[in-house]
């Protein structure tokens, strides 16, 4: 019983395993993640697509749409006009689509919105959307579905949406005849793309600007005194700046319907496409949940529309299981590329934060930007008629629900347009991942344990009293007697007094040392709570730098917002990487021991680990990214000691690879690489200044996106990525003694 209650038995040989083998078990750890990943992409580690909601009865309808030759008359007229009145200008025909919906006996609204471009030097941009509601007759009001198409004009770099909006009405048209419909339907055509997208569900939702106070897309509250007091501070033009409550003001909205089940975003530019791509990312990486995917994926098979998704087409069967297993696998990396990001790739994604299922139907030709997919020559256009089918079943399938989608998958990978990967297959990556920092994390903690010295056998302590026992036995000689007799007669008293005072001031001394050295071995928690605070500090200080550079820069240089935000957030990098190893001397009277760094690295290890689980429980792309970037990071970071010599070589490449994973030195260097390999052609110094180019957009762009649209890939990356990775190179530039 006494083995099994002592807490330390068999601990030591535990500890002793563990220390020997905790560096080979981590890289096994991260290697098996990696070859797991890769595994999901072959079919034997997948599972096909079903539906989960019998409600929606998929395909079990009559298709009774007849409208492609008004769709057509629509999309002729709008041409028409477009280019008659709005050919020179980026304004939406409000008037037309007005009239238009009108005459289809829908209600008719417009909504009015207005956004103060936070970095933008007072810029501000209005908006206008036009909606339609179709009331259901079987019903009071209390569900709707939307029918939502971005308006782009003539000029926009973009694909133009003009028969998308004339699908839309002649969809209107087909349903405003029918009795069947159980839910509310609106119409509604978006100016300025996601912008007005997320000024309209916010009016819809009631999250309006007032004047005291602010519900912003974070979630928290902003008083305008407050920001009127801080624009004092540093002068009048700060004010479009802090005042975050003049950010985008929503409006408000004159008719609105109930509880939106689900919706459906249009990108169609022609009347005749090649095939549908099917778009599902949303904003911070969200996704709509599967069976309104697989109900987009199933209605056009069977109306006869070829469909895909990122490198998956549907009307492609690989012979080869290598193949297939490739296709796969560049599949859900495709997937990946478009979450991590966090931005919607269509107006379908800003309908998730508020808990509803939404995709986007774009349409392709042969010539189209994305690029040729194989036999895109051999298919068969699609028209209006066959889009118009699709359309009505699927809004037909909708409109069966009793409730909202909550059966199948809201976190998934797509594999193919018919297979998928759960929540559960694709966890076990992420998860030895994050196991192989706290593993590393755990063989830290252990070493710091005092090795407790092995107990004496009970032989040893047997044959040692025995030796004593002889040794009193033998009798000592007469010689010995006298020399020890005469000794004690020649030394004087104040000889011994001497001796005496000595051996205590010795042991005082002695004993002085001793509490010096526990004092300097003592772990000092303030210390370790106030750099880790220090450092967390500065991270959110880089979160709302932008604002200063893009005014300084703006004021001081005459250089735009994003020309300002990037260089001034390298002069802070820079500034942080020679400043922050002398942060550790802060708040101390004396340099940081071993124990003190030791305790540092496991909580560094623990952070991130639960960063990489905490993003992938929401994006499993960004949480996947991070912790492939930071693990090696994290087990080649170590404390070094004065006294154990270590390669300068290694220490190098050490610090190196550390400076290449800082948040801004890595976006740079993926979008140098992404350039390079986009345009093969191009100078290798033209390469790194288009790659420079664009990570200065894509700062730009997460920051203004973090600001209107709540997206957190900014405010992660310096707040929470930062701080670690100054923590590490803070360790890799510090020398223990010891």
């Amino acid at each position: 019983m006494g083995l099994l209650s002592d807490p330390e038995y068999g601990s030591m040989r535990f500890i002793k395993v563990l220390k020997r083998i905790h560096y080979p078990l981590c890289f096994l750890f991260y290697i098996g993640a990696l070859v797991w990943f890769f595994l999901l992409g072959h079919r034997e580690f997948n599972n096909d697509t079903y539906f989960s909601e019998n409600a929606l009865l998929p395909g079990l309808v009559t298709n009774e749409f007849n409208g492609e030759q008004t769709a057509k008359q629509y999309h002729n007229e709008f041409l028409q006009e477009l280019e008659d009145k709005y050919e020179d200008t980026d304004e939406m025909p409000v008037p037309w689509l007005v009239a238009k919906m009108s005459q289809l006996h829908l209600e008719v609204y417009t909504h009015n919105f207005t956004l103060n471009y936070p970095l933008g030097q007072g810029q501000v941009f209005k908006g206008t959307n036009v909606y339609g509601i179709l009331r259901a007759p079987r019903t009071s009001s209390l569900e709707a579905l939307v029918l939502t198409v971005p308006y782009r004009p003539l000029s926009s770099h973009q694909k133009g949406t003009t028969a998308g909006v004339a699908l839309m009405l002649a969809f209107a048209q087909f349903a405003r005849s029918k009795n069947y419909w159980a839910k509310d339907i609106i119409f509604l055509v978006t100016e300025h793309e996601q912008l007005g997208m997320q000024a309209w569900l916010e009016a819809y939702h009631g999250l309006q600007s007032n004047p005291g106070t602010f519900y912003t897309n974070l979630g928290s509250f902003w008083k305008s005194t407050d920001s009127e007091r801080k624009s004092k501070k540093f002068g009048s033009g700060f004010d479009s700046w802090l005042d975050h409550s003049r950010c985008l003001d929503p409006g408000t909205l004159k008719g609105r319907s109930g509880s939106i089940q689900a919706a459906i975003n249009l990108e169609f530019h022609t009347p005749k496409i090649k095939y549908i791509e099917v778009k599902v990312e949303g904003l911070n990486g969200q996704l709509p949940n599967l069976d309104l995917v697989n109900l987009v994926h199933k209605l056009c098979v069977k109306s006869g529309i070829y469909h895909s998704y990122k490198n998956s087409y549907a009307w492609v069967r690989h012979r080869n299981n290598m193949d297939a297993w490739m296709n796969g696998i560049w599949t859900m990396l495709g997937m990946m590329s478009a979450q991590i990001a966090g931005v919607p790739n269509g107006n379908h994604g800003l309908f998730h934060r508020f808990g509803i299922e939404a995709v986007t139907l774009e349409g392709r030709e042969a010539d189209d930007p994305a690029g040729n997919p194989p036999r895109i020559h051999q298919l068969t256009p699609s028209n209006f008629y066959r889009l118009g089918t699709a359309l009505e079943s699927i809004f037909r399938s909708l409109n069966n629900l009793l409730e909202r989608f909550h059966q199948s998958y809201f976190f998934y990978l797509l594999a193919a347009t018919d297979r998928f990967i759960s929540i559960g297959q694709y966890m076990p990556s992420l998860c030895l991942l994050c196991g192989a920092m706290l593993i590393r994390a755990l063989s830290l903690w252990v070493s710091l344990q005092k090795d407790e010295e092995p107990e004496k056998n009970e032989t040893e302590i047997t044959d040692k009293k025995n030796e004593d026992d002889d040794d009193k036995d033998v009798e000592p000689k007469n010689e010995d007697i006298v020399h020890e007799g005469l000794r004690k007669r020649i030394v004087k008293p104040e000889t011994a007094l001497k001796q005496d005072t000595k051996m205590k001031e010795e042991k005082q001394l002695s004993e002085r040392e001793s509490k010096k050295d526990v004092v300097e071995d003592s772990i000092s928690v303030v210390s370790i709570g106030a750099n880790y605070f220090l450092v967390h500090l500065i991270g959110l200080g880089v979160m709302n730098s932008p604002v200063i550079f893009s005014y300084i820069g703006a004021k001081y240089f005459d250089q735009p917002s994003e020309v300002s935000v990037y260089y001034g957030l390298i002069c802070v990098s820079a500034l942080i990487a020679v400043i922050s190893p002398f942060l550790l001397k802060l708040f101390r009277n004396r340099p940081a021991n071993r124990e003190e760094l030791t305790i540092i690295n496991i909580l560094l290890l623990i952070e991130m680990a639960t960063l990489g689980v905490s993003l992938g429980m929401h994006n499993i792309s960004l949480g996947l990214c991070v912790c492939a970037l930071y693990t090696p990071l994290a087990l080649f970071v170590a404390v070094r000691s004065k006294d154990v010599k270590e390669r300068s070589i290694v220490v190098f490449c050490k610090q190196c690879l550390c400076l290449l994973l800082h948040p801004l030195v890595t976006l740079t260097a993926c979008m140098m690489v992404y350039s390079r390999i986009l345009f093969p052609e191009e100078a290798i110094l033209g390469a790194l200044s288009r790659g420079r180019d664009a990570a200065m957009q894509a700062i730009m762009f997460s920051i203004v996106d973090s600001l209107i649209y709540g997206n957190w890939l900014f405010n992660v990356a310096t707040t929470v990525l930062l701080p670690t990775w100054i923590i590490s190179w803070q360790i890799l530039c510090n020398t223990v003694a010891g």
